[in-house]
């Protein structure tokens, strides 16, 4: 399927491959005259996004809020157990679809993660929460922050080159 969107054709995906978390997904479109979207897994890693599906903006809308769901669920959780293995606390976090940031930490220890992470290798998403898990001692990228990075990701510097190219991950339509 295809959408025009100024002047630029984005092909919505047959399949998603969520790399972080070693799944693959089938994804139907399913026309139905209610207006409202609805998402429903059809069976093990496929899913069906039903509604008036020649509204491809509302395809990749639904899309969105599905892997929004998903990354809350598995990022969350990704998030908490290296927060309790580093000992770097955080007060809460928000999954979100940032146009430029994989994360982000505020000064209140609120930690922002992409859904977009779900598609990277796991080692990248390792890297992105320990950098913002990092923040909660470290508001800036000193010296003392890089050093705090380095004690639990003495790969950061190669992860960091790595995320520089990071979005050739992702479906070109959430590119």
């Amino acid at each position: 399927m295809l959408l025009r969107t100024e002047d630029i054709m984005i092909k919505l995906p047959s399949e998603l491959e969520l790399k972080s978390i070693h799944e693959t997904w089938k994804i139907n479109y399913i026309y139905s005259k209610q207006n409202r979207f609805t998402t429903k897994k059809i069976a093990p890693y496929e899913l069906d996004i039903k509604g008036l599906t020649n509204n491809h903006r509302k395809c990749l809308e639904t899309l969105e809020q599905w892997l929004k769901r998903k990354a809350n669920r598995h990022l969350g959780a990704w998030l908490k157990a290296i927060s309790e293995d580093t000992e770097l606390h955080f007060h809460d976090y928000v999954i979100r679809g940032q146009k430029t940031l994989w994360g982000s930490c505020t000064e209140d220890k609120i930690i922002n993660l992409n859904f977009k992470l779900l598609f990277l290798p796991a080692p990248l998403v390792d890297h992105i929460i320990l950098h913002e898990l990092c923040h909660t001692k470290e508001m800036n990228h000193s010296q003392n922050f890089y050093q705090l990075l380095s004690n639990f990701d003495s790969s950061y510097r190669q992860h960091n080159k790595i995320l520089k190219t990071a979005y050739k991950f992702l479906p070109n339509c959430f590119s």
